[in-house]
Order: C-alpha cells, then sequence, then structure tokens
C-alpha cells in the first residue's frame, strides 16, 4: 500500500463499522456528544466492540455507548487539536444533515490512530474549520438556583449511587458510579469522575420530570417549553431526598 501523507482534516471513505470496530486498538479516548447544553463523555479504553440491531456498541469499565450506524454519512479525521506540544486526534462521526452525532478522540497521540488509519484507504483532504468550544471559556457564573442543578445536588448531599444518561438521534451513552462533587464553575453543571465528565450549560434545563418506579427515582431534564432534552438522572429515591 502506498504510504499515506495525513492530512490535518480529512474525510474517510470507510465502511464506520469496520473503523470504530478498531477503537480499542487506539487506547484512551473520549467519546462525546452534546445536545441542548449537554456534554456527555465518557473516558478511557474501549475494551470490546460489538454490533447489535445494527448500532454499534462500545465496552467497557470506562465505556457503555451505542451508535447507529445507518445513521453515519460522513466519517471525518481531524489532527488539528494540539495542547502543550501533544496531539489528540478527532474522528467525527456526522450525520447525512451534516450535523455531528458524535466524536471519539484519542488520548495516545497520533501514532495508534494512525495505525489503524493504515488499514484504510487515505482520505480526502479537507479545509481545516475554526474550532468551535464547548462554551466553558465563556468565564460566567453558574446562577445559584439554575434549574439543572437540581438533581445532582440533591445526590451531593444524600450520597449514594446514580445514572446519569445521555440521548440524541442515533446516540446513546450511560455513566454510573457514586455520585461526585458538583462543580458550577464557567457557567456550567460540571459533574466530573475519571472516566466521565457531564458539562450542562447554565440556563439550558428549564426543569425535571420525576419517575418514580421500581425502587428508583428517575429525573428527566426538559427545555424551558418541557421538551426533553435527552439528559436522565436515576438512583434510589433515597439518594434525592
Amino acid at each position: 500500500m502506498t504510504a499515506r501523507t495525513p492530512h490535518k482534516r480529512e474525510r474517510l471513505d470507510v465502511a464506520p463499522a469496520a473503523l470504530l470496530a478498531r477503537l480499542p486498538a487506539i487506547g484512551r479516548v473520549i467519546i462525546n456528544s452534546e445536545r441542548r447544553g449537554a456534554t456527555h463523555e465518557r473516558i478511557g479504553s474501549v475494551e470490546k466492540v460489538r454490533i447489535e440491531d445494527g448500532w454499534l456498541v462500545c465496552e467497557g469499565a470506562e465505556h457503555d455507548s451505542r451508535i447507529e450506524l445507518a445513521a453515519i454519512a460522513t466519517v471525518i479525521v481531524d489532527r488539528t487539536s494540539v495542547m502543550r506540544e501533544k496531539s489528540y486526534p478527532r474522528i467525527e462521526l456526522r450525520g447525512a444533515d451534516g450535523e455531528s452525532i458524535a466524536n471519539v478522540t484519542g488520548f495516545e497521540g497520533l501514532d495508534p490512530l494512525d495505525a489503524v488509519l493504515a488499514a484504510f484507504p487515505q482520505g480526502t483532504e479537507l479545509p481545516v474549520e475554526e474550532r468551535k468550544g464547548n462554551g466553558l471559556d465563556e468565564r460566567k457564573e453558574l446562577e445559584a438556583d439554575d434549574a439543572g442543578l437540581e438533581p445532582f445536588a440533591a445526590a451531593e448531599r444524600n450520597g449514594g449511587r446514580v445514572r446519569i444518561e445521555f440521548s440524541r438521534p442515533s446516540f446513546w451513552q450511560a455513566w454510573e458510579g457514586d455520585m461526585p462533587v458538583v462543580k458550577p464553575v464557567m457557567g456550567y453543571v460540571n459533574v466530573m469522575r475519571p472516566d466521565f465528565h457531564l458539562h450542562l450549560k447554565g440556563g439550558s434545563v428549564g426543569g425535571w420530570r420525576r419517575e418514580d418506579n421500581a425502587g428508583e427515582a428517575r429525573f428527566v431534564a426538559l427545555t424551558a417549553e418541557g421538551a426533553e432534552t435527552g439528559l436522565t438522572v436515576s438512583g434510589a429515591p433515597a439518594s434525592f431526598g
């Protein structure tokens, strides 16, 4: 195979399942998606990838994600992110409308990703896009009574395990563990563990709908207009008081 000259940004002509099946070989990664003010990130090594009913399932102690394969119209590799002289290459998965479904960002630099990509044809070079931040640099304070804080602050006070799930069209992801300290920083509700980050933009949640069933309390995040945002928080009722 002809040696490739990696582009800073390229569109790959690959079957998404074939590429994503190789995620365990890339090492530690972030799998993230965002919608309606919520960014949900799982962080660590993908241990197993399988396909179930047309969905690609990423599993492991640090990952629990599902991506609908038929919805992925474009796969892009972006090598432009460099922090403190270390590269954080990103695989972008986009739908037919050009919107992001999910991203996979490598923590081990370029070499593991490029070793995986060597098995596939060279991609088509794309112009480098101006990177959009997630808003965490806005440097504004989160309102003390922001509705987004409610179930997280209650679970922090009461202790116990929680499950934080996120869904959007063609993507689902979850984390479960002991409720960490909530950090309201830079206008966001931040819930962070080594294998998980949630960044919830202030003002994006208008309220929560509580659903109690079979010994579990589940909170569904709603917009100010009452639409579901795709973010849910659940756990034992005692965890929320």
